[in-house]
């Protein structure tokens, strides 16, 4: 297994290969690890195996991962290993995108309860991950690379993330209900899921790093 690069956060962020990818659009599947190849990894989803790339700039959200790269820099070492993070029979979330006939994960989630989940592979779903530049009652705008996302919101829209839980528990206390713009803040690191469509509408905002304040 390739060694990996990894950045910090509650979240760490994987290197292994290069291998350069088309843009396209990103998409998101939960499952269970099938195996792992020197640089692909097979998760079985809905009864499938789906086997990925992994590339130099894959993302690994991992529990330990941070502290183990702090440690392998310490060392003088390229950085962890995927396979010490991730399993077979672990439950992963994987954000990839389709060129070429190649699925090519771009964040790998481990950790996450076991189950095949379900896929959301069709072209009526997908998945951005950036920084949020603005919010207001029905949308969120989200900087992933070099495209601003414009998502609309509504009450149906979850909000997921470190800290919500207590957030949410506090205005519950008040009689009051949150509202997005209470939970999600500008510079917020966020993944959306989405339908797509003219307006793409977020179902999902789960955010994985909340901005300094």
């Amino acid at each position: 297994m390739r060694r990996l690069v990894v950045a910090l956060a509650v979240v760490v962020a994987v290197s292994l290969v290069c291998v350069p990818v088309a843009s396209a659009q990103s998409k998101w599947i939960r499952g269970s690890v099938v195996s792992l190849g020197p640089d692909t990894v097979t998760v079985k989803v809905l009864g499938k195996d789906m086997t990925f790339k992994v590339t130099k700039d894959t993302q690994l959200i991992a529990r330990g991962a941070g502290r183990a790269q702090e440690e392998a820099e310490q060392a003088g070492l390229p950085g962890v290993k995927l396979a010490g993070f991730v399993k077979p029979g672990d439950g992963v979330e994987v954000h990839f995108q389709e060129a070429a006939g190649v699925m090519t994960a771009t964040y790998i989630h481990s950790g996450l309860a076991v189950g095949e989940g379900s896929a959301k592979t069709e072209s009526t779903g997908g998945s951005a991950h950036g920084t949020v530049t603005a919010v207001t009652g029905n949308s969120i705008t989200v900087k992933d690379g070099a495209r601003d996302w414009v998502f609309t919101i509504d009450s149906k829209t979850r909000v997921v993330g470190q800290g919500l839980g207590t957030l949410n528990a506090k205005f519950k206390a008040e009689g009051k209900a949150p509202t997005i713009p209470d939970l999600v803040g500008v510079k917020d690191t966020v993944y959306v899921y989405y339908q797509e469509g003219p307006n793409p509408k977020a179902t999902e905002i789960r955010v994985s790093r909340r901005a300094l304040k």
